[in-house]
């Protein structure tokens, strides 16, 4: 979803609104389709509005609504983190050249403060304005701020870069001040001890600080149909985003909640949104579609932009845009490219080298633990230790998947009688509390486990480590159109599905994730979701 810095306040006689603030009534200078796809964050709507804003709207924070934000909490809680993880890393980064001075290489690296050593400390100390503006250049205090996830692998690797940057520039600076004498070696110390202290830092201070009440956002959601309710349901399962769901608002006929989620309410009409936002104290402001009037939106875009409020947008077509489109803008237009991506045999030849390199490496680590874990499935119940079934592979070529067996012998001809039992939607079967699960079943399924064999299949060419679901081949001939695009790829052990939640993730909205995923791949997107995926094992999302 595309995510707009905004801010509330509202009001206009012609709709009604309390005459709390005044808002420029000027017709912004865009076409009325461009709002259903702008990041008002980078558009042209927060520079217009702020322009206004600043000339004729006074008095914008409305009594009641609270001055010392989340966002700015967050950020003062991280800021911190980054000050206490850098001065460590200078602290031990000192200590570390002058313990390590006698190891070969390390030894040639090293060339020790003549004065005190203290003074060194002092010095390393003294730079941690330095670093934080580092990472303040590369937007590193910006997120905390700004995004609903919080901490995310991109701001991870964003740091990464931003310390490696500014470890250059220091470095050049002390060879031009000190020459031969420049402490290298405790720079270089200090560059590895910072991208691991300053991630965990942060880390800690999300599942510590961040989880008062103080840091946690009052959200209110314009638009209380499908989406809006969608859009709640999945906030709701999320307690990492430290999201309070206040209420709807919507102009139509609202639908009430049928998604098995969080009760949100329907708390009023788009007329209540100033006296909501200052009630309610509300932080951000969700617009997910309503049958309010275009202009209607923009006011509350101008009017909110400087009271502190956050406003974002669900773009039309969210069902083809994902998290990495990009906007261009056409002389105030913003457009948003679905970034579609050709699937040549250059690409695909790319993702097979990829999947061999990482894939035979894994095979390391996975093979000796698939080997333990047999034994524990043999030793549990009677029958063979790996499962093997059909599943639909790239181009609708059917393939035997390996797995670790976790069902009793039999299991798929109970299917049937159990089919009244399915809890989940669409034509696959789950079931949370499946009789036909053994023991050390259940374990593995928990974590994941069972799938450890299909590094097996990546290594035949079946499957890819990072690829859409791997469906059997009944389920598979239930899609049809433009749900095909998912077998041009092909299927993963990972993926988007299983990073975003697994079997909590309806079919129909599961088949979505895999075509947003095909028509947008890259190599660095397959990175990305490798490395989310441990996080959400870890948690066990939809694991069962």
């Amino acid at each position: 979803m595309l995510q707009a810095g905004v801010l509330l306040g509202f009001f206009n006689k012609r709709v009604g609104f309390p005459m709390g603030l005044q808002v420029d009534d000027r017709p912004i200078v865009l076409s009325h389709h461009a709002a259903d796809a702008v990041d008002v964050a980078n558009g042209t709507l927060r520079g217009e509005s702020r322009r206004y804003a600043r000339g004729e709207a006074q008095g914008t924070v409305a009594e009641g609504v609270r001055t010392i934000r989340p966002a700015k909490l967050r950020v003062a809680a991280t800021l911190s983190a980054d000050v206490v993880a850098i001065v460590a890393a200078s602290l031990l980064a000192v200590w570390a050249a002058g313990a390590f001075d006698d190891v070969p290489v390390i030894s040639r690296l090293i060339v020790p403060f003549e004065a005190d050593p203290h003074g060194g400390t002092l010095v390393f100390i003294l730079l941690t304005p330095f670093w934080l503006a580092a990472l303040w250049a590369f937007g590193l205090y910006r997120e905390p701020g700004r995004s609903i996830g919080g901490m995310n692998l991109s701001e991870s690797l964003s740091g990464l870069t931003a310390l490696t940057a500014a470890s250059w520039l220091m470095l050049i600076a002390m060879l031009f001040v000190s020459g031969s004498s420049a402490p290298v070696a405790t720079l270089i110390a200090f560059w590895v001890l910072a991208v691991v202290l300053v991630p965990a830092a942060r880390w800690l201070s999300r599942v510590t600080v961040w989880s008062r009440v103080a840091f946690q956002e009052r959200v209110l959601i314009i638009g209380a149909g499908e989406v809006g309710h969608s859009l709640a349901a999945k906030i709701g399962k999320h307690a990492e985003y430290r999201m309070k769901l206040v209420g709807f608002l919507d102009d139509g006929e609202p639908r009430r909640s049928g998604n098995g989620g969080v009760h949100v309410p329907i708390i009023g009409t788009l007329r209540d949104l100033h006296s909501i936002v200052a009630e309610e104290q509300i932080d951000r402001v969700i617009v997910a579609f309503s049958k309010a009037r275009h202009n209607d939106f923009l006011r509350v875009v101008r009017a909110c932009d400087d009271s502190g409020v956050r406003v974002n947008i669900v773009p039309r077509l969210f069902e083809v845009v994902s998290s990495r489109a990009v906007v261009d803008d056409v002389e105030g237009i913003p457009l948003l490219d679905v970034a579609h991506i050709e699937l040549s045999r250059f690409n695909m030849a790319v993702k097979r080298v990829f999947d061999i390199v990482v894939g035979g490496l894994l095979c390391v680590v996975i093979l000796p633990v698939v080997a333990v874990l047999g034994l524990l499935v043999k030793l549990d119940s009677p029958g063979p230790v790996f499962y093997r079934q059909a599943r639909m592979g790239r181009g609708g070529r059917p393939f035997m998947i390996f797995k670790l067996r976790s069902m009793h012998v039999g299991a798929d001809e109970q299917r049937m009688e159990l089919a009244d039992q399915n809890e989940y939607s669409g034509p696959m079967f789950k079931m949370k509390e499946d009789p036909r699960v053994t023991r050390v079943g259940d374990w593995l399924r928990r974590w994941s486990f069972d799938e450890l064999p299909q590094i097996l299949n990546v290594m035949k060419g079946d499957m890819s480590l990072v690829g859409p679901r791997p469906l059997w081949v009944d389920e598979a001939k239930q899609c049809r159109g433009w749900t095909q695009k998912r077998l041009d790829i092909t299927p993963g052990i990972t993926g988007l599905w299983q990073v975003l939640g697994r079997s909590d993730i309806p079919f129909d909205e599961m088949v979505k994730l895999d075509y947003m995923y095909v028509t947008g791949w890259s190599l660095s997107w397959d990175v990305k979701l490798l490395l989310q995926t441990l996080p959400a094992v870890l948690e066990k999302r939809g694991a069962y």
